[in-house]
């Protein structure tokens, strides 16, 4: 598949995304790159939707929709049943399509075009056994999360090159960003950041220019660049690689897709898939930021995701060591995720909104009801004490703490500001549910896992640093020790997350100094930031635990022994560390934080209200 390299881009200067890539070269920084011919340029779509994409979409406002009603109404026209599911998408004129080509100029226009992103190194690669390791990291961590692609097409397209470099770069990217570090200690690069920039830089440049004209390959990496975690001040950040993917997927009419018929089965599962995913990260972004989300339930017509949408009907006869093959927890994973999506809009439509005086007691009832009757539905391969491998135990980790997330969310609001005894019992609700999270983060620590996670991890492991922190500041003895160590297994797990996504060191430095000065200074910085203000280096092999066995099989009640008694209690893993106890924290090991002994200087009148308003607004960037 691989060609030897086009060396010419690697002395250009025509534009600033070559000159980016560019400054990312250094002593053994990053590989040679090999240069693949794209596949056939400014081409006709490749995919069963063809005819799909030479349609426009317009929905049921649409004047035009009714006056189209109105003439298929006609007898000459056929059996109304018939009109109704093509109804809503309308084939564009030859000579408005945008992927016609005749007009010499465009023609012209686009050949330049591509002729820049060759230079610029938009079509070239890491040697084949660096993208083949980087594939394995996608399809291993984040394809059973996200199943947007169809595995076989692109072993297939892989295998005969011609797989769509957008796409490519952008499976790169985040195959560099979630891989292993023995393998990436395997690759040409030596700094993880890098690499993922050099691939985001990559893809970015070939979206920018317009090149690729199969719009559902369009959406699924546009799904992988909302990924990118920039500075706080880049306006290309998630949100909005996320808002220019629904924004297509809508053009499309993907979210009422069930007024659709589609060519072929597999064609209407590969769309619910992607609406899915898209509509997944679009709750959990907006409801971290505290923004609204950009798709409203009551704009869709989009039946639940089942298992028969996920479930492969054929498993990869080729090089499975690349593509993996679909586990058990696979099917029923993107499933549940979905459900709890759902109930976490309903949280925050019903429990957050602008204009809310007070919330309605029994709608919280309702949505406890829900949360509860979810986990009592939940197949047998995804209950917590059920993982019988890393796979399992990964996929049941995340999916659980998300699960008490949506607690914490529920009764946060009760847990900071009890108006009586009864409110104060409920609060403790979200509590209970980050005393839960934590001892999931343990034990996915205890297994090199947490690395790997999605970034609503992220999210999620902070909100419950905040709970444990302000239930730091309200206790004292054992209790509050037991806080503070619940709260250094959050940030070791944020710690784990920062190899893979990017947290910034700045953003845990800022949420310490939203504390009042007695809890900062039990739980403050210190090796976090070197002197010029940088993060200091991580070290990629701080577990000291390669990940060469990661589908071993784990002790079936490996979690279940853990809610036996509380991990909070006992050591560390000996993975993390096999010399201090749980109420120590070695410099070297934790080194983001130190707890103090005395805690005297921090018992008295707590302020949580206004403290946790300065945490809530670090959610944008974490």
């Amino acid at each position: 598949m691989f060609a030897p390299c086009d060396s010419s881009y690697a002395q250009s200067e025509a534009s600033q995304a070559a000159q980016q890539i560019l400054q990312l070269r250094h002593p053994g920084g990053v590989p040679a790159a090999q240069h693949v011919s794209p596949r056939s340029a400014w081409g006709s779509p490749q995919e069963s939707t063809r005819v799909a994409q030479q349609t426009v979409f317009l929905g049921e406002s649409s004047p035009l929709t009714c006056v189209v009603d109105e003439g298929r109404r006609s007898p000459e026209k056929g059996p109304a049943s018939a009109m109704q599911r093509t109804r809503l998408h309308y084939p564009i004129p030859e000579r408005l399509d945008a992927n016609n080509s005749r007009d010499e100029a465009v023609h012209a226009h686009k050949t330049k075009m591509e002729m820049q992103l060759s230079v610029d190194g938009a079509f070239s690669y890491p040697p084949a056994d660096t993208c083949n390791k980087l594939l394995n990291a996608y399809f291993t961590w984040f394809h059973p999360c996200f199943p947007i692609l169809d595995r076989i097409s692109v072993q297939q397209s892989y295998a005969s090159g011609t797989i769509s470099p957008l796409l490519l770069q952008s499976m790169l990217f985040i195959g560099v960003s979630l891989c292993t570090d023995a393998a990436f200690a395997q690759t040409e690069f030596t700094v993880r950041y890098r690499a993922k920039f050099l691939f985001y830089s990559r893809a970015k440049a070939i979206y920018d220019a317009g090149w690729e004209s199969n719009k559902t390959t369009k959406l699924q990496s546009l799904f992988m660049l909302s990924f990118w975690r920039g500075g706080p001040s880049e306006e290309r950040d998630t949100r909005f690689w996320l808002g220019v993917a629904i924004s297509l997927a809508q053009n499309r009419g993907m979210h009422v897709m069930s007024k659709f018929s589609f060519q072929s089965v597999e064609e209407e599962k590969l769309w619910k898939r992607i609406w899915w995913a898209l509509y997944i990260r679009d709750q959990q972004s907006a409801a971290a930021l505290g923004l609204p989300p950009r798709i409203r339930d009551e704009d869709c017509d989009v039946a639940m995701l089942g298992p028969d949408d996920i479930r492969e009907n054929e498993a990869i006869t080729e090089a499975p060591e690349i593509f993996g093959t679909q586990q058990v927890e696979d099917v029923s994973y993107p499933v549940e995720m979905a459900k709890l999506a759902k109930l976490l809009r309903t949280i925050v439509s019903t429990q957050y909104l602008p204009k809310q005086s007070a919330v309605d007691p029994s709608s919280r009832e309702k949505l406890h009801r829900q949360l509860s009757d979810w986990e009592y539905a939940l197949p047998h391969e995804l209950k917590l004490d059920n993982a019988e491998s890393s796979r399992g135990l990964f996929l049941t980790g995340l999916l659980h703490m998300t699960h008490c997330n949506l607690y914490i969310l529920l009764y946060r609001s009760l847990f900071l500001r009890p108006s009586n005894i009864h409110m104060e019992k409920l609060g403790r609700i979200a509590l209970e549910a980050a005393t839960k999270s934590t001892r999931i983060i343990e034990d996915m620590l205890s297994h090199n896992l947490v690395q790997h996670g999605p970034t609503h991890l992220i999210t999620h492991a902070f909100s419950t640093l905040c709970i444990h922190t302000i239930h730091c500041r309200r206790t004292a003895g054992m209790t509050r020790k037991l806080a503070e160590h619940r709260a250094r297994l959050c940030l070791l797990g944020l710690q784990e997350l920062q190899k893979s996504w990017d947290l910034e060191n700045w953003v845990l430095d800022l949420f310490f100094r939203c504390l009042d000065d007695g809890t900062a200074r039990t739980l403050r910085l210190t090796d976090v930031l070197t002197s010029s203000g940088h993060a200091a280096p991580q070290q990629e092999n701080g577990g000291g635990e390669n990940h060469e066995n990661d589908n071993d099989a784990v002790t079936p009640n490996g979690t279940g022994a853990a809610q036996e008694h509380d991990p909070t209690l006992s050591m560390l893993t000996p993975t993390l560390s096999n010399t201090y106890t749980d109420l120590e924290a070695p410099g070297d090991l934790f080194g983001l934080f130190n707890f103090a002994d005395d805690l005297s200087d921090v018992v008295g009148p707590t302020q949580d209200s206004l403290n946790l308003q300065n945490l809530e607004s670090l959610y944008r960037f974490l």
